[in-house]
């Protein structure tokens, strides 16, 4: 068995053939993942960087809202629901969530009263809405649902974006979900 190596141009080709193979696994085995280690760092301390940012945004920020909350006077919210009644709290419901429709120029398709159900001191009134509105306008109608007179809870908020549509913020979207407010369960006027 002959042992030697080969010379001339075969025994060149067969080094550059080596050298190139030890290079080649020498970067996937070392170069590569520390670079790849290395960017992965790099994107967390940005990630960080930008973190601490906004904190300390929002610290400054602070004290203009303490006093913005202490000078802040606004007018006491109706916590409950009109009426002596289920059925009239939530004809009263109905009413409030049409008129935010309006106003936030969303397309009520369906509004549905759900059992009303006893919770310690109050009655929980239910009405499940399905609504068409672009993405802006129906986002300003939940916010308007949530800070409205009286306050409302949303739940069960299911999206369906319309099929084979550019995603556009102008395109409807079709959403249903279920408004939830309180009535005092005895029946009289609410504070």
């Amino acid at each position: 068995m002959d042992l030697t190596l080969p010379e001339g141009l075969r025994g060149r080709l067969l080094a550059v053939a080596l050298t190139l193979t030890v290079l080649c696994a020498a970067w996937f085995a070392v170069a590569a993942p520390l670079i790849a280690w290395y960017r992965e760092g790099r994107e967390e301390l940005g990630q960080r960087d930008v973190l601490l940012l906004h904190m300390q945004e929002a610290v400054a920020s602070l004290p203009e809202l303490k006093r913005d909350r202490v000078t802040d006077v606004r007018p006491a919210t109706a916590m409950l629901l009109p009426g002596g009644t289920d059925a009239m709290a939530a004809a009263a419901m109905q009413s409030n969530v049409q008129a935010m429709a309006v106003a936030a120029g969303v397309s009520l398709a369906s509004m549905e009263t759900l059992p009303a159900e006893a919770r310690g001191a109050y009655r929980r009134i239910g009405l499940r809405v399905a609504a068409t509105a672009p993405w802006p306008v129906l986002i300003e109608f939940l916010r308007a649902a949530s800070r409205g007179q009286p306050r409302m809870l949303i739940d069960d908020l299911v999206l369906h974006p319309q099929p084979n549509q550019d995603q556009n913020a102008g395109i409807p979207i079709s959403a249903s979900l279920t408004l939830l407010a309180f009535r005092s369960a005895t029946g009289g006027k609410t504070p």
